[in-house]
């Protein structure tokens, strides 16, 4: 398989003349302090306009301090109590954005994923829709639970029946959009990929997979519970089936 992989959505091709010209990194955290200065710094120097927002969503822990702290030019943090939610973090970043694309990246990613490969298809009018995925590369051991990976697969074959769109992750911790296209459409405040995914099909967005190397979380403790937050998202999309 390419590194590559286009899964196109109605949206046969996109207009080169409105091609976007900026990026927001939003990074939703709770409880990373031990990971998110070296989240920050392994975002490389981009080749377009660009930001990072760190939201530190009601830590108990020095998360949003240890953010503060980091040295690197164009890094806003935005902190607040009591904590709200993956969904919810992301949505007050994204309100907050100022970039033609956002992108959501989770706290505890690996370094390994090139951020300029994932943004390419939006920068070169490919995509209106990148969405990273677990599993092309072959992940390191440890990585993902066993019981995860069926259910993983499970939950993006429902996901691609409710987009539109063929996928094979929908969890990824992965995913950049054009943020004009979602803006005021995004409500979730937990797990908030899914809505995402839709609310991009139901938009005729061209959807496109970008396949990233995924490796077990050095530092600091995963917030994924198999069977609590499984029920959780089984429930989201139900939801979802009945939302305008």
């Amino acid at each position: 398989m390419n590194d590559l992989t286009v899964k196109k959505n109605n949206a046969v091709e996109i207009s080169k003349s409105n091609l976007p010209k900026s990026v927001s990194v939003i990074i939703p955290c709770y409880n990373e302090e031990e990971t998110i200065e070296n989240c920050v710094n392994a975002i490389p120097e981009l080749p377009w306009k660009y930001e990072i927002i760190v939201v530190d969503d009601g830590s108990k822990d020095k998360t949003a301090e240890v953010a503060r702290k980091i040295k690197r030019k164009n890094v806003r943090v935005i902190s607040y109590k009591p904590n709200g939610g993956k969904g919810h973090a992301f949505r007050t970043g994204f309100e907050a954005a100022e970039g033609d694309v956002v992108v959501i990246q989770d706290a505890d990613m690996n370094p390994e994923v090139d951020l300029i490969e994932v943004l390419k298809p939006l920068f070169e009018g490919k995509a209106d829709f990148v969405n990273g995925t677990r599993f092309v590369y072959k992940m390191e051991e440890g990585a993902m639970k066993s019981l995860h990976i069926p259910g993983n697969m499970a939950f993006a074959f429902l996901v691609s029946f409710m987009s539109g769109a063929r996928l094979s992750d929908s969890l990824c911790g992965y995913k950049a959009f054009k943020r004009k296209m979602l803006l005021g459409q995004l409500h979730e405040d937990s797990w908030p990929d899914f809505e995402m995914l839709i609310k991009a099909g139901r938009n005729k967005m061209a959807i496109v997979e970008v396949p990233i190397h995924y490796n077990k979380r050095k530092k600091g403790e995963s917030k994924m519970r198999t069977f609590k937050h499984g029920w959780n998202m089984l429930t989201m999309l139900v939801k979802a089936v009945f939302e305008k």
